[in-house]
């Protein structure tokens, strides 16, 4: 399988040539992506909105994403990673540059003890540390970190692959931890106290979504936890 990008006047494009198996299957029920042709994907990043920093204008920051791209996106549409691994390397990149952070998704149940293997990490900054991180992670970067004005959920958004894990990295004014309607949870992990999402929270949402394995196990979770 081939993953390259490829710009246009108007577009840089992520292609992928020669999906099969469940690789295809993935990338077809995905809708930012699109089938062009047999085993052949593209997902497109318009270059002319004027929402994006004009990131397509550093030519250094592109030939980081279309490497980093050709070189990993095979592993990254896989999704197969070792959770604690790439855990650890995130945690102490943050904590080490000084970046206020949490976690939010089913990493947060993972990290609180749920046996699950989350299929992503998602995680938020403040909004005063998106560009810190931007630069921290340039090296992991495999779609761009962009302000989007708000014409998206989040204002702030940017995607690592970091040993085959897919990483999305968020802020939002509203996402900052002064701004959360909840409190979040503190987490002893690996010798750092980590904060997310809190477990009451994740229940909600695994039950909008209909996860009944995940939502058993969450609840299993809170009737053992310290009242």
């Amino acid at each position: 399988m081939k993953c390259f990008c490829r710009e246009t006047e108007s577009e840089f494009v992520y292609n992928v040539w020669g999906a099969e198996g469940k690789i295809a299957d993935k990338l077809r029920a995905d809708m930012f992506w699109e089938q062009t042709g047999e085993g052949r994907f593209v997902k497109s990043y318009p270059t002319k909105t004027g929402l994006d920093d004009a990131w397509h204008l550093d030519a250094a920051y592109k030939e980081t994403i279309s490497r980093n791209f050709a070189a990993n996106g095979k592993a990254w549409i896989e999704g197969r990673f070792d959770f604690e691994r790439v855990f650890m390397f995130l945690a102490r990149k943050l904590t080490d540059c000084g970046i206020e952070w949490h976690i939010i998704g089913s990493a947060s149940e993972r990290l609180a003890g749920a046996p699950i293997e989350p299929r992503d990490i998602d995680i938020c900054v403040e909004t005063r540390d998106f560009y810190k991180a931007k630069e921290l992670f340039r090296e992991y970067t495999i779609e761009p970190f962009v302000d989007n004005k708000g014409s998206w959920l989040v204002r702030y958004f940017g995607k690592l692959c970091v040993d085959g894990a897919s990483v999305d990295v968020a802020a939002d004014e509203k996402m900052n931890v002064k701004n959360l309607p909840y409190p979040l949870a503190d987490i002893s992990w690996n010798g750092f106290t980590l904060r997310a999402e809190p477990l009451a929270k994740r229940c909600e949402t695994e039950t909008r979504r209909g996860r009944i394995d995940r939502i058993s196990a969450i609840e299993k979770l809170m009737e053992s936890s310290p009242k």
